[in-house]
């Protein structure tokens, strides 16, 4: 009996010996495992750190370079149509018939300053900061609708301050893209921008343009814009949806993420 005691207590010693060992091993995999899963984890949140901030590093080269361009549009072309402006004033002087001559010149003339006016002031970080969202959209506005290629409603009802200003900035680049699409590549002949907010941001870009299939042109190397436009969404924590279908027009949903 003591013998046969003897080997039951070693066989129980050794079979938790085993377990503990089974236990430690599945242990030691187990913490190896997690931390390999966390050091993924940190490398991934990494590699989505570092192309938000290349992102953001792009979009600031870019804002620079719109600041840059709409000054020099202001200061260089606005310099030589101002001398274009003397010219023919100087000339309508010559006689009434030149004068005549002029009219239509100097009408067109003064449209195109004032088309120089708007587009700098739309290129320029600096006045969108300073003025606001809503006033730049408006000025955008108006500058679509005095080229008279297409009709546009526009209604705001937007708390100011609700966003900060680069989130501000950011929205009226959506805008301005959804905008040139609109009229450019859609052909568009009425597009309607809504811009609300209380207690969060929502716009609404709607046309009645030629539409396209949006998986189909998202997947294609002709979609650089639709792309910058979900990217500076992105980088200010905005959901950007885009709906459309050919010859069904094009709706654009711009909302705070929750």
């Amino acid at each position: 009996m003591p013998d046969s005691t003897a080997i039951t207590i070693a066989i129980v010693i050794s079979t938790l010996v085993i377990l503990l060992l089974i236990a430690g091993i599945t242990i030691s995999f187990f913490m190896i495992s997690r931390e390999k899963t966390n050091k993924e984890i940190a490398l991934s949140q990494a590699q989505l750190s570092h192309e938000q901030e290349l992102r953001r590093v792009e979009n600031d080269l870019s804002e620079k370079l719109l600041t840059q361009f709409s000054r020099e549009l202001h200061d260089s072309v606005g310099s030589q149509l101002t001398r274009l402006r003397l010219e023919i004033e100087n000339r309508k002087l010559d006689s009434e018939v030149v004068e005549q001559q002029m009219e239509t010149a100097d009408q067109y003339l003064d449209e195109t300053i004032e088309q120089l006016r708007l587009l700098s002031r739309s290129l320029s970080t600096d006045y969108i900061r300073q003025n606001g969202l809503v006033a730049s959209i408006e000025l955008e506005v108006l500058r679509y609708r005095q080229l008279r290629r297409c009709e546009i409603a526009w209604s705001a009802d937007y708390q100011s301050g609700l966003l900060s200003s680069e989130r501000e900035l950011a929205l009226f680049r959506i805008f301005q893209e959804g905008m040139n699409n609109a009229v450019k590549y859609a052909r568009a002949t009425k597009i309607t921008v809504a811009l609300s907010g209380i207690d969060s941001a929502t716009m609404t870009i709607d046309d009645d343009g030629v539409g396209f299939e949006t998986d189909k042109v998202l997947n294609s190397n002709k979609a650089s814009g639709l792309r910058n436009m979900h990217q500076r969404a992105e980088l200010a924590d905005f959901h950007l949806q885009i709906d459309s279908a050919p010859e069904q027009g094009t709706h654009l949903k711009i909302t705070e993420k929750t």
